[in-house]
């Protein structure tokens, strides 16, 4: 099959570090021929020139946003769907005639995959990997049955975890739904150094990375660590990594300042992301319905233990009590930072535990192979 991938993004990021490696997967096994649409030159493309693969630019609108207040919303609307009629009638007159079978699209934030799947006439899959609205607080710019049957019409809705998989099955009970677990290249980890356990107050770097924004939930972590200093305990480092919304990364600064928080750093936009893990102890994930969470497996192929919110699809990755600790409110996860300092054999235990679970479930070659599994199968199906 001739396979049209769509991103609505250029950067190498969660969603796109996903789709290379299913792309590049594809073009290696010989099955199927990969091309991609995508915004703009850069990394993404670079690595695809290298082995071969075809790519368009052109710009992909989302055809949902952040409902803010309802008349910029309304502003946002019209010029929104005339930059997607737009970047459509380009997309149509570059592929028709093109034999086209399949198009995936690679997020639920763009439309545009599933009105080119209609106007060429061929089969469309949708990969979901956001609450959209529950995570983002996003709406769709256009009428709420026009978005219902472009959903149940997918050929297939391919979700990246359980919780997504429920969510979507109740909004969408006509589509055809498979969850399929997202992945991470697994060769970026390392071996920690051999560590004791004690019941002392031990040194410990705790690591946040991602995106800043509310419902990531930052600030309940830098509550936390607010309070473990009101304690009295100390030797801790906290490292919020990740650029973001302006507004909220300035009530966190100011919150650091304000506070005398002098244990924890915002650090920005990290480009080596991995060796920043390898300087850490404990990952932490923080997010309100989180659709999967690629940094959760990092962590863990790091053999960091993660302490995770319980929402989402975090309870799936994150094994309560065997692969870290999960938590529901800000004086549960100061706890979970207490104990994982006093206890560094636990740390060790939790860490090494985490490693073997994300090898066995988690890692970019299993995701890789079940998505193209079932491109085979949709293809007998034809």
């Amino acid at each position: 099959m001739r396979i049209l991938f769509i991103s609505h993004y250029d950067n190498l990021y969660g969603a796109n570090r996903a789709l290379l490696s299913l792309i590049l997967g594809l073009k290696s096994s010989g099955k199927h021929e990969p091309l991609l649409v995508i915004p703009a030159e850069g990394e993404m493309t670079a690595q695809l020139s290298e082995a071969g693969v075809e790519y368009f630019i052109c710009g992909i609108t989302q055809w949902q946003a952040i409902y803010r207040e309802p008349l910029s919303f309304a502003v946002k609307k019209n010029k929104r769907v005339k930059q997607i009629d737009a970047e459509l009638s380009i997309l149509y007159d570059h592929f028709k005639g093109k034999n086209i079978d399949l198009i995936h699209s690679n997020s639920s934030v763009i439309g545009t995959g599933a009105m080119l799947a209609e106007k060429l006439g061929c089969r469309h899959v949708w990969h979901i990997r956001e609450f959209a609205r529950e995570h983002y607080g996003m709406r769709y710019f256009y009428p709420q049955e026009t978005v219902d049957r472009y959903y149940n019409a997918a050929d297939k809705l391919i979700l990246i975890s359980d919780a997504l998989k429920e969510h979507y099955d109740k909004l969408y009970p006509s589509a055809d739904t498979v969850r399929i677990y997202d992945g991470v290249d697994a060769s970026n980890n390392y071996n920690m150094e051999e560590e004791t356990g004690g019941s002392d107050i031990h040194p410990c770097t705790f690591i946040y990375t991602g995106y800043l924004f509310p419902k990531k939930r930052q600030m309940d972590v830098l509550k936390a660590a607010l309070m473990l200093k009101n304690e009295g305990v100390s030797g801790f480092k906290l490292i919020l990594a990740g650029s973001g919304d302006e507004k909220y990364k300035k009530k966190l600064e100011q919150f650091i300042v304000s506070n005398k928080l002098t244990e924890a750093e915002l650090k920005g936009f990290v480009e080596d992301v991995p060796a920043l893990l390898k300087s850490c102890d404990v990952g932490m994930i923080a997010s309100e319905y989180e659709g999967f969470g690629l940094v959760t497996v990092e962590y863990m192929l790091n053999r960091m233990p993660v302490i995770g919110y319980k929402s989402g699809a975090t309870p799936e990755i994150v094994k309560d009590g065997e692969t870290g600790m999960l938590y529901e409110s800000v004086e549960g996860l100061k706890e979970a930072m207490k104990r994982l300092m006093k206890d560094t054999a636990l740390r060790e235990s939790m860490g090494e535990a985490g490693y073997k679970r994300a090898l066995s479930c988690f890692t970019a070659s299993a995701n890789a192979k079940a998505v193209q599994a079932l491109f085979d199968e949709m293809e007998k199906e034809s």
